[in-house]
């Protein structure tokens, strides 16, 4: 089978056209009723079948018995059932001639022995009628490009975007798509929630990206590795055309033990994972879920540097400092400033004033005012042919805020940015003022962070990719 046609044979969880919601529910408590609830309220375009063999009708739409009893082909079973019904609905759907099965219920490989059984019984029947699986212990997709999603958990309006997530667990197509709507300015294009991967893994959901037109960016959370050869090969394809940021978890002894019993994971020796990330281009994260986020907002907003020279513009000398240490442990150097780009910003500079990279704006600040300060000197070094890349440090303090529009002196500066640099800011100040400029630089997809050391780090990030991919031409 071509790799074409194998992600072809992927689509069915993506875009199906027929799906039946196996333990629909009209009982508001039940998971089986969200999840139909889900699908109605995001306005799902494809047929909808609910099966439960005690109803007639649910949230408006005709209920089956059974998946035999529907009177059409079905793409999709979405089964959300007690763990043990489980492999009797496997039989009906192999019956059926279903294409895939998510498995949202859990009760299998994580819960031990019997479960373990359980999901291997599942899996041979899968397996002889060619049925496709995903899960079982997952919450399943999303797809903001048509709506579709197997999510018990209440959604909110879909923000579309450029960045898809593949987890190992549900949080991503819970929790987090909530976090990401309320506070990150990208959009999703699919969530892929993985369980306890008895059939579809990492490496084919990654190949199905891969071709994805709506994503860009892969983000990753990873807790154990299935098929550790596969993996390597295919990140080291992907990469090459989409960048993927991962965080695995599961390092420690204690944290291998937990994932055990979270998803049934396969623990794998950490200097192991890091070296197959660093050899395939892969970005790892060491943190948690905000690095992540973090990471993965600076790919999905900014174009890649063409270098590691980087120019950092600081209304504060110490953040300038701090900035220039975060670049070195970063694998970036700060630039050497041509004498044109010193000239513009020493000629409207005090006299007394020094001019260097970093770019200490203090004094212009004082002399001519937030908002030319800023166009001024980031003007200048967007000019300069020896920087690739901008930091900004900038003080947010509610006594400028009468003087000062920040959007408008970004969109001068991108309107400045023939050259397509990246600009990352960092933000030191009033809460609620820190709050509302940031909101209005991501608008204009300048992403901002909440220290110098992350805002350091995710354009370290940035340079790395674009280091692997110009090795892989």
């Amino acid at each position: 089978m071509t790799e074409a046609k194998k992600t072809e044979k992927l689509k069915c969880f993506f875009e199906p056209e027929s799906v039946a919601v196996v333990g629909a529910s009209r009982n508001p408590q039940k998971y089986g009723y969200s999840l139909l609830k889900n699908l109605l309220d995001l306005k799902f375009k494809g047929k909808i079948y609910p099966i439960n063999p005690n109803a007639e009708e649910i949230l408006g739409l005709k209920a089956y018995p059974s998946v035999k009893a529907t009177n059409d082909n079905l793409d999709l079973a979405i089964i959300i059932v007690p763990a043990y019904k489980v492999p009797e609905i496997m039989r009906e759907c192999a019956e059926k001639r279903v294409k895939g099965v998510v498995i949202c219920s859990s009760g299998f490989r994580e819960a031990g022995e019997e479960g373990k059984k359980l999901e291997d019984e599942v899996v041979a029947i899968a397996k002889k009628a060619g049925i496709r699986i995903i899960g079982p212990n997952t919450t399943g997709i999303l797809n903001t490009a048509n709506n579709f999603t197997t999510s018990f958990v209440p959604l909110p309006k879909l923000k579309k975007g450029n960045v898809a997530f593949v987890a190992q667990t549900g949080l991503f197509a819970a929790a987090a798509f909530w976090h990401i709507i309320s506070k990150q300015p990208f959009g999703v294009s699919k969530i892929v929630g993985l369980g306890n991967k008895c059939d579809v893994d990492d490496a084919e959901i990654l190949e199905y990206l891969a071709e994805d037109e709506d994503t860009e960016v892969i983000a990753v959370y990873m807790e154990g590795v299935k098929d550790g050869r596969n993996l390597f090969k295919t990140f080291k394809e992907v990469s090459k055309a989409k960048p993927i940021i991962v965080l695995k978890s599961g390092r420690s002894p204690a944290g291998i033990k937990a994932s055990m019993s979270h998803t049934g994971s396969l623990a794998v020796r950490d200097e192991i994972f890091n070296a197959v990330c660093k050899q395939a281009g892969v970005i790892r994260v060491d943190g948690d879920l905000d690095e992540l986020l973090d990471i993965t907002k600076a790919f999905a907003l900014q174009p890649l540097p063409k270098g590691n020279r980087v120019a950092v513009v600081s209304v504060t000398g110490g953040g300038g400092v701090i900035a220039a240490d975060k670049c070195s442990e970063n694998g970036l150097e700060l630039a050497q400033l041509s004498s044109e780009t010193l000239r513009k910003i020493r000629e409207n500079m005090p006299s007394w004033a020094n001019v260097n990279n970093p770019v200490d704006i203090e004094p212009l600040f004082e002399k001519v005012g937030p908002e030319e300060s800023l166009k001024i000197s980031v003007g200048a070094v967007l000019e300069d042919e020896n920087v690739h890349s901008i930091i900004v440090i900038f003080v947010a303090v509610p006594r400028i805020v009468p003087y000062f529009e920040i959007k408008r002196a970004v969109q001068y500066l991108k309107a400045k940015n023939t050259a397509q640099k990246p600009i990352l800011a960092y933000l030191l100040g009033y809460k609620e003022t820190v709050d509302s400029w940031t909101m209005q630089l991501e608008e204009e997809k300048i992403p901002v962070y909440s220290s110098i050391e992350k805002c350091v780090k995710a354009l370290g990030c940035l340079w790395k990719y674009e280091m692997y991919r110009t090795r892989e031409k």
